[in-house]
């Protein structure tokens, strides 16, 4: 395989890997706040 054509595929499945990271992150965050009832220091009782 031609080694820029590899080097572009490395790159884009990093940026792919890192979206999904931080994409998945940030979204775990965002739950933990609406869902209220499993730790029940969230003030809404």
């Amino acid at each position: 395989m031609n080694p820029f054509i590899q080097n572009i595929l490395a790159i884009a499945a990093l940026i792919l890997a890192l979206g999904f990271l931080i994409t998945k992150f940030f979204l775990k965050k965002k739950q933990s706040k609406k869902s209220c009832g499993e730790e029940g220091d969230c003030g809404c009782h």
